[in-house]
């Protein structure tokens, strides 16, 4: 029998299969640890980084639009993106969605949520790219790579969604 670090005293009673099973379980998950604290690579702490930098940017210029009304990358042209900012009680909430997405990145806290909550951004900001801003296509390739690598690093952050019921 291996050794697996779980010691059970001896009580006079008999200890069920499940509480074992418990038991071992959590001396596997002590000495493995999870995903998000695992040492990531350099080409994922690269892509963390800077993913955390371009949503913090369009956070921080969304906030100063809704409260200021100033422009940072200039006023937009795009159809799309004059209605995205008309429709100011979305804009607040996407933007605040990037900003807590960004800091969660940024910060490496629960970086797994923070990308969670920016897939769904950055993939309509990838098709917008490839659709109606052409120019902007390497920019959305880069956005795409970095959001694959990490998923890639936190996918057994994200494994428990798929558990059944």
């Amino acid at each position: 029998m291996q050794k697996t670090g779980v010691s059970i005293a001896e009580t006079g009673g008999a200890i069920s299969a499940e509480d074992l099973e418990k038991k071992v379980q959590s001396v596997v998950t002590e000495k493995q640890g999870t995903t998000t604290r695992s040492r990531l690579k350099w080409y994922e702490t690269t892509a963390r980084y800077l993913l955390g930098a371009i949503f913090m940017f369009g956070a921080v210029d969304g906030a100063l639009y809704l409260l200021f009304g100033i422009y940072l990358h200039g006023k937009p042209r795009e159809a799309f993106l004059i209605a995205l900012e008309q429709a100011k009680y979305f804009w607040a909430f996407l933007k605040s969605i990037q900003l807590v997405g960004a800091v969660s990145l940024l910060f490496n806290y629960k970086p797994a949520l923070g990308v969670a909550l920016l897939i769904p951004i950055a993939s309509v900001m990838c098709l917008f790219y490839l659709f109606d801003l052409p120019g902007f296509i390497p920019f959305g390739f880069i956005m795409a790579s970095a959001m694959f690598v990490l998923c890639r690093a936190y996918y057994k952050s994200y494994a428990h969604i798929f558990d059944n019921y």
